[in-house]
């Protein structure tokens, strides 16, 4: 009798386990279909173009100035800088003539030269802590630095996009510094 009781819970644990491992299991084509819907890249045009230092102007009437990159030197807690990237500074000024409240903490700043994408820098020391998280009233313009880390050289083509949630707002092009 002892031994029969300890046949049952292994046994009991292996059928167990075989009918769990079934659970949630579907054909490849369903599990690549799913997949390939997530990676998916659809190409937004921005809503206006333009380019460094002059004022891009959406439909919606909001105005954001981007100044031209510059070299910069991070500071001592500063994070993203990849090592043989140029590091890349602007300030970036958006002046809300839309009528409505814009909100800010939404901006994602997105650059890409020939050579890939580059990444954010946050580096409180240089005043590059994101975009203000406050919304943007009616008439008023807000002012704050972005950093870059980008591949490339000095002269190489450089694209901005500014984007809010799922829009493409603008795109800059110029030259990294």
């Amino acid at each position: 009798m002892k031994a029969h009781k300890f046949l049952v819970a292994p046994l009991s644990a292996l059928a167990l386990a075989i009918t769990l491992t079934a659970c949630g299991g579907g054909s490849d084509s369903t599990s690549k279909a799913s997949d390939e819907s997530l990676v998916t890249n659809e190409e937004v045009k921005p809503q206006a173009t333009g380019g460094f230092d002059s004022p891009v102007v959406t439909p919606d009437k909001v105005s954001y100035t981007l100044s031209s990159p510059s070299h910069f030197a991070p500071g001592k807690f500063a994070s993203g800088m990849l090592p043989g990237n140029l590091n890349q500074r602007f300030d970036l000024s958006v002046t809300n003539n839309s009528g409505k409240e814009l909100d800010m903490a939404t901006l994602i700043v997105k650059g890409s030269t020939s050579t890939g994408e580059c990444v954010d820098i946050f580096d409180g020391d240089n005043k590059m802590e994101g975009a203000p998280t406050t919304p943007l009233a009616n008439g008023a313009t807000s002012q704050f630095s972005w950093g870059l880390s980008c591949s490339g050289k000095s002269g190489d083509e450089l694209s901005v996009v500014l984007t809010n949630g799922t829009t493409a707002l603008i795109e800059v092009t110029g030259k990294l510094a």
